[in-house]
């Protein structure tokens, strides 16, 4: 028998996502940081001061994205060749239980369906079936957290751009 197992959960996870946590936390942080440089400049407060002060904090957004970013891209690519993997473990596991299923049926035919062999094959069948119907739902929950990280990185490398291109237009009203 394969002794290939159903749980085929990408590992590594956990950690990513406690690196992801604190780095959220620190954009919560920032994020507070630039409503109270908000609250002390009056909006439309285009002093050198205010333009700096405001700037800092936004340098300080831009680099905890890049952190995210960093840490997503690096967690999306370690999981995608784990992912890949397993699903190769998956489709051995398919074709060992087609193979064995097969062999049932020969069984059938040759022995019938009271003889020991014929038994003892059927049991083999049941347990890849079983590991099989296990493999396949993990392979399923990996497909939606692969998705899930892809969706996470869009949004960060978004959230990135955006810091970066207000970061460069205060970069220009400075100069100004």
């Amino acid at each position: 028998m394969a002794g290939f197992g159903g749980a085929v959960k990408l590992t590594g996870e956990s950690e990513y996502r406690k690196a992801l946590k604190n780095i959220t936390q620190n954009l919560k942080e920032v994020a507070s940081e630039m409503k109270l440089v908000s609250a002390q400049y009056s909006k439309n407060d285009t002093s050198t001061e205010a333009l700096s002060a405001k700037s800092d904090v936004l340098s300080k957004k831009l680099e905890q994205q890049k952190n995210k970013v960093e840490t997503l891209k690096k967690q999306y690519a370690d999981m995608s060749t784990e992912y890949d993997e397993n699903t190769q473990k998956h489709s051995a596991l398919s074709k060992q239980y087609v193979e064995e299923s097969n062999k049932l049926a020969d069984l059938e035919k040759t022995l019938g369906t009271t003889s020991d062999e014929y038994k003892a094959q059927a049991d083999v069948v049941a347990d890849l079936q079983t590991e099989l119907e296990k493999s396949t739902k993990a392979q399923e929950s990996n497909t939606k957290t692969m998705s899930d990280m892809r969706i996470q990185l869009n949004n960060a490398e978004t959230d990135l751009a955006k810091t970066s291109n207000e970061l460069e237009a205060l970069a220009k009203q400075m100069d100004d």
